[in-house]
């Protein structure tokens, strides 16, 4: 793992934020609404669960995700954002939360 420029790390941390944010177009905001902020994505869910968070930490140049009472931290990797501790993805790790907690899947392609 390579430690990335601040420059470089804005850049990726912004593309990840657009898919993620793009990749919830389509969803019914009945269920869950994603909603952007200045480096932070959060899931607000119409069933009462606490929201769940992504977000940029720029000057530990990470990804953090917060769901369901835990929490990660991504660092990258080559072409993913893979936790600090473990071998998960975040993509990935968002794809199965939803899929788990609501039933709903999540197509984070292009």
């Amino acid at each position: 793992m390579s430690e990335l420029d601040e420059a470089t790390y804005d850049r990726l941390a912004y593309e990840t934020l657009q898919r993620i944010d793009r990749a919830f177009e389509d969803v019914d905001p009945d269920v869950v609404e994603a909603v952007p902020s200045a480096g932070v994505i959060k899931f607000e869910f119409q069933d009462g669960r606490r929201s769940w968070v992504v977000s940029t930490q720029r000057a530990a140049r990470q990804m953090w995700l917060a769901a369901e009472q835990r929490a990660w931290h991504f660092v990258r990797e080559g072409d993913v954002w893979r936790s600090t501790k473990g071998d998960e993805e975040l993509l990935g790790t968002l794809r199965a939360l939803f899929a788990e907690h609501l039933g709903l899947e999540v197509d984070f392609a292009g």
